[in-house]
């Protein structure tokens, strides 16, 4: 037998160890918590890169080199942005603008709407309290505005330098994704390779088709909603539109979260109008959502619609709107990884 004094130091490397691990394990944890919005930022990128390689490999099989053709995706990719923003910043920015000085009367009348409403139906006074129902109190003073112009200027400087950040990683992926694809096949032990890169076709796969899904009925969402908007006289038209060009991409949650601001202001003409208005988004909604985006979306991502649901509500509440945007990407690779990792994987023997 051993003495026991042999015993002890061994006992105590042991949790000293123990205790290390979990002291690493703890900051490695919180330092990723506070990185969470730049891995979210450099995921979304990929994605993006990803979603490029369609029209990239479009080109490569015209005839152009990859380097070539990678220059020529980019330049109509960012030429594409910017000739959007030219035409369509201005008058997003008068809208904004007109919606700004016009807000004290759409204010006065959604409260005189309101007051209609408590006098015909006096039950409802008792839901408001007794000094009545006002949203003045919602809306911030002025002064309050000018206080926090600092602060805004700070988040826009934060967010150019972010979206230069941005663009910069989709550009580079792009232009030379091997270094990135061949660390990430590195990564993999040798058994594990042609699972690995199984998954990531799987995965570019659907990213691509998400991709198409989200613009084709984004485009639709957005004139249907400029052109009805227009029509029923509601202000800001061209914003509201342009927001709900990006409803698709939070599926099922964004175009009803989208749908808020027009329906309010709706009000402000008429409570049938705010009907019409929560009417059209819900049964656009209901249709793209339900038809349509399916259709397009079925033979490329083959997720479960519930898979979706669940990733874009798990990412939303964890990660803020950059989550929801992320979450179905997220979960074309989930889907892809766990089958070729985990359902396609050799059983053991004990699981035989």
């Amino acid at each position: 037998m051993s003495p026991p004094s042999e015993k002890r130091p061994a006992a105590f490397g042991a949790w000293l160890g123990f205790v290390l691990a979990a002291a690493a394990a703890i900051a490695a944890l919180w330092f990723l918590e506070r990185i969470i919005v730049a891995v979210l930022l450099l995921f979304f990128a990929l994605v993006v890169s990803i979603a490029l390689s369609a029209p990239v490999g479009w080109f490569v099989r015209r005839g152009l080199s990859r380097r070539w053709a990678a220059a020529l995706t980019l330049l109509i990719f960012f030429g594409s942005l910017v000739l959007l923003g030219a035409l369509v910043i201005p008058t997003l920015a008068g809208q904004m603008a007109l919606l700004g000085n016009r807000l004290p009367q759409i204010i006065a009348n959604i409260d005189g709407q309101i007051s209609v409403l408590l006098a015909r139906y006096p039950d409802l006074q008792s839901y408001v309290g007794p000094q009545g129902a006002s949203i003045r109190s919602l809306v911030p003073s002025g002064g309050a505005l000018f206080q926090g112009l600092g602060g805004i200027s700070l988040s826009l400087i934060g967010l150019a330098a972010l979206a230069i950040v941005f663009f910069s990683t989709v550009a580079y992926t792009v232009i030379e994704p091997r270094p990135l694809l061949n660390a990430y096949l590195g990564s993999l032990p040798r058994a594990y390779l042609p699972a690995g890169m199984r998954a990531y076709r799987r995965a570019a796969h659907s990213v691509i088709g998400w991709t198409k899904a989200s613009l084709v009925v984004g485009a639709i969402q957005a004139v249907t909603a400029f052109i009805f908007l227009t029509i029923m006289d509601v202000p800001a038209a061209l914003v509201w539109a342009a927001l709900a060009f990006f409803a698709d991409f939070i599926p099922r949650v964004g175009g009803y979260v989208m749908a808020v601001p027009p329906v309010f202001l709706a009000l402000t003409i008429s409570p049938m109008t705010a009907i019409w208005v929560a009417l059209f988004y819900l049964v656009s909604g209901e249709i793209l959502g339900s038809v349509v985006a399916p259709q397009i979306r079925g033979a490329t991502m083959q997720m479960h619609p519930v898979l979706i649901l669940f990733f874009t509500l798990a990412f939303a509440l964890a990660f803020g709107l950059l989550g929801a945007i992320v979450a179905v990407p997220a979960a074309a690779f989930f889907s892809a990884f766990y089958s070729e990792f985990y359902l396609k994987r050799p059983l053991r023997r004990s699981e035989r």
